[in-house]
C-alpha cells in the first residue's frame, strides 16, 4: 500500500511539474498546426460543405492598470489571460459564409459575422490542454459558418446579385517569427505611486469637479496559422496614460480638457516631471476657460488646425475614408453600413489640393526617436505590411485593404487590424512652396478674413479625442454632461478667436460642423513643422459590429482651411451644484 501510495505521489509531482510549466513559443505554434491540420482533413458535417480556409490565432496577454482620483488609488489590477480566435470559411473563395448580414444576429450579437469563434483558455494551458481549446471553437466556428452559408446560399436564390467579386482573396504563404523580443519589466507599486501624486495636483484646482488620471501597459503575443500555410509569432506592447478633468461654467456649460500620451513600453512615456506639467497645464486651461468668454455666433471662415486638432480632423473625418469598405448582402438587398465611404469610387480623383500626399508607413517604427505604435511588420490574416502612398499630389492612388476583394481593390494591401482594414501609420507631406512656418499661417489667416470681412479669424488648437470621449469622459462627468451626437460634429477643446491686430482670445463652447472628407480639398496652406500624435483609432468596419480601438500614429503639419464652420454648443446646460466643492471651504 505505501509503494502504491508513493507511486501516486511521485505521479502526481511529474503531473503538476508538466501541467505548470511554461510551453515553448513553438510548441505553441506546433499545437495550431496540429489541430489545424485534423480540422481541415475530418471536419465535415453531411449534406453541408466542408471548410476551406481556418486561421487560429491565440493572444496570451500581460496587463497591468491603476487608476487614481484627488490623490488615492481607485483601482490597480495586474491580470494575465490567454485568448484563442478561430476563424472558418465555408464554401470556396469564390462564394463563402462571409460578406453577409444577417440581421437577426445582428440584432442580439451586435453585427458579428457568424464565421469565428473566441474562447479565453486557461493561462497555464498546456499542448493537448490548448488543442482541446482548438477543438471545442472549432466545431462552434464549424456550424455557425455553415448555418450562415446556407441562409446566403437562399438569399442568393431570391435574388439577381450585380455583385459578383469573389468572396476572400487568395495569398502567397507567409511566414514571421519574432521570438527574440525582451519584455521590458516594471516597477508596478512605483508607478501606482506616481498616477497617485499626478492625480493629487487636481487638488490644488477645486474649482474642477471630475479629474481622473490612469496608466496601462499591455504585453501582448500573438500566435498565428492558417491553412494555406502562412504562420507567424509577433509580440505587440502597448503603454497609454491619460488624464482629463472637467468643470461647469457659471452658466452651466460643461468645459473638458485631457492628455494622453501613448507609446510600445513605459520606458518610452514622458518623464515624471513632463506628465506632472501636462498636469497642470490642463488644470490651468480648464480653469482660463471658465472664465473665458463663449462663442456667441456661428462663425464661418478660414480657421487654422495645430498639432493635435490638426491630427485629430485628419484621423476622425479623411482617413477613414480611405479604408476599403465592401457592402454587405442581406435578405433586404446590398447594405453599405459603413459611413466612410466617400472615396470607395474615387481612385484616380482629386481629394486633397495638389501640393499634398498622404503615405501608409507601417514599416515605419519612429519619428525623431519616438516610437510609433502604429508600426507593424505583418497584419492580422498573416500579409506581410507594406509602405503604400494613398494620396500623392492631391489625387487618390489606393485604399488600405485587407483579403476582403473591392470593386477597385481586389486583394489585400497588408492591413487588416482587428477584422477589418485600418490605417496605422500615416504621413502627410505636402509641397515645400506651400509649408509655412506658424507666424505666417497666422497671418494669412488675418488676411483672409480682412477680404472677407470678418472681425475675426479663428484658430483650434485642440479638439477632443474619439477614444477619451467614449471610456474616459463617461467615467469623470455627470450624466447631464454631453456633447453633439451629430454626425460631422467634432467638439473643440482649445480654440482661439484672433483679431486683426494679431492677438488671441481664449473662447469655449464650439463645435465643428460639416467638415467633411471634401472639406480638405479647401486647405491652402499647411506648417512647416510636423506633429506627432499617436492614438487609439476605432476601427472602421463595414457592420453593426465594433471592432474596438488600434494603435495609430499620425505625422501631420498644421492645416489653414480657407473655409469651415464653426458654432455655439446649442443644447441646455444643467445648473450647477449649490453648494461650494468642499475642497474651497478647506482653503
Amino acid at each position: 500500500m505505501k509503494k502504491l501510495q508513493c507511486l501516486f505521489v511521485i505521479i502526481f509531482t511529474i503531473a503538476c511539474f508538466y501541467s505548470t510549466s511554461a510551453i515553448s513559443h513553438f510548441e505553441i505554434l506546433q499545437a495550431l498546426k496540429t489541430e489545424l491540420k485534423r480540422s481541415m482533413d475530418s471536419l465535415y458535417i453531411e449534406n453541408l460543405p466542408k471548410p476551406y480556409f481556418i486561421e487560429y490565432s491565440l493572444k496570451v496577454s500581460d496587463v497591468y492598470r491603476a487608476t487614481s482620483f484627488l490623490g488615492s488609488i481607485v483601482d490597480s489590477n495586474t491580470t494575465k489571460k490567454a485568448t484563442i480566435n478561430v476563424k472558418l470559411r465555408v464554401g470556396d473563395y469564390r462564394l463563402d459564409n462571409t460578406n453577409y448580414l444577417d440581421f437577426s444576429f445582428s440584432f442580439f450579437f451586435g453585427g458579428l459575422e457568424e464565421s469565428s469563434s473566441t474562447r479565453s483558455v486557461p493561462i497555464d494551458f498546456d499542448y493537448y490542454s490548448l488543442r482541446r481549446e482548438l477543438w471545442l471553437a472549432t466545431d462552434f466556428a464549424y456550424k455557425s459558418s455553415a448555418k450562415t452559408y446556407s441562409k446566403k446560399i437562399a438569399t442568393l436564390k431570391n435574388r439577381i446579385i450585380k455583385d459578383t467579386l469573389p468572396d476572400f482573396a487568395l495569398a502567397k504563404p507567409y511566414k514571421f517569427i519574432d521570438t527574440g523580443f525582451t519584455s521590458p519589466a516594471i516597477d508596478f507599486s512605483k508607478i501606482c505611486i506616481m498616477i497617485k501624486n499626478l492625480s493629487d495636483i487636481y487638488r490644488d484646482y477645486p474649482l474642477i469637479n471630475n479629474s481622473f488620471v490612469s496608466f496601462e501597459y499591455i504585453k501582448d503575443v500573438v500566435y498565428y496559422v492558417n491553412s494555406e500555410g502562412s504562420e507567424y509569432i509577433k509580440p505587440n506592447f502597448f503603454t497609454g496614460f491619460e488624464t482629463a478633468g472637467s468643470l461647469q461654467a457659471p452658466d452651466g456649460m460643461p468645459l473638458n480638457n485631457f492628455y494622453s500620451v501613448y507609446s510600445t513600453t513605459p520606458n518610452n512615456l514622458p518623464s515624471y516631471d513632463s506628465l506632472q506639467r501636462a498636469v497642470k497645464s490642463i488644470c490651468k486651461n480648464l480653469t482660463e476657460l471658465r472664465n473665458s468668454n463663449t462663442l456667441e455666433d456661428s462663425y464661418s471662415g478660414p480657421i487654422l488646425f495645430t498639432e493635435q486638432a490638426a491630427g485629430e480632423i485628419f484621423a476622425q473625418v479623411f482617413l477613414p475614408n480611405l479604408v476599403a469598405q465592401r457592402p454587405l448582402l442581406s435578405e433586404q438587398g446590398t447594405q453599405q453600413l459603413s459611413r466612410y465611404n466617400a472615396f470607395q469610387t474615387k481612385i484616380g480623383g482629386r481629394v486633397l489640393p495638389d501640393f499634398m500626399s498622404v503615405h501608409s508607413v507601417p514599416l515605419k517604427s519612429e519619428f525623431n526617436n519616438i516610437p510609433l505604435i502604429g508600426h507593424f511588420k505583418v497584419d492580422d490574416e498573416g500579409t506581410p505590411a507594406e509602405n503604400l502612398t494613398l494620396v500623392e499630389n492631391g489625387y487618390l492612388k489606393t485604399l488600405l485593404a485587407n483579403r476582403t476583394p473591392t470593386k477597385r481593390i481586389l486583394k489585400s494591401n497588408g492591413n487588416d487590424r482587428n477584422g477589418s482594414p485600418m490605417f496605422s501609420n500615416i504621413e502627410i507631406v505636402s509641397n515645400s512652396k506651400y509649408s509655412k512656418p506658424y507666424r505666417e499661417l497666422k497671418q494669412k489667416l488675418i488676411q483672409l478674413c480682412k477680404q472677407r470681412e470678418l472681425p475675426y479669424g479663428i484658430i483650434v488648437k485642440k479638439v477632443m479625442n474619439q477614444n477619451i470621449y467614449a471610456t474616459v469622459f463617461p467615467l469623470i462627468s455627470p450624466i447631464e454632461f454631453k456633447f453633439s451626437g451629430e454626425q460631422n460634429v467634432i467638439t473643440v477643446v482649445e480654440a482661439y478667436k484672433v483679431y486683426p491686430d494679431g492677438h488671441e482670445e481664449l473662447i469655449r463652447g464650439g463645435e465643428l460642423k460639416g467638415i467633411t472628407p471634401q472639406s480638405f480639398k479647401d486647405i491652402i496652406l499647411v506648417g512647416n513643422k510636423t506633429y506627432l500624435l499617436n492614438l487609439l483609432a476605432p476601427v472602421i468596419s463595414s457592420s453593426f459590429s465594433s471592432g474596438g480601438y488600434v494603435s495609430a500614429s499620425i505625422l501631420a503639419p498644421d492645416l489653414l482651411f480657407e473655409d469651415a464652420e464653426i458654432r455655439p454648443m446649442d443644447f441646455d446646460f444643467p445648473k450647477p451644484p449649490y453648494l461650494e466643492n468642499p475642497l474651497i471651504l478647506n482653503d
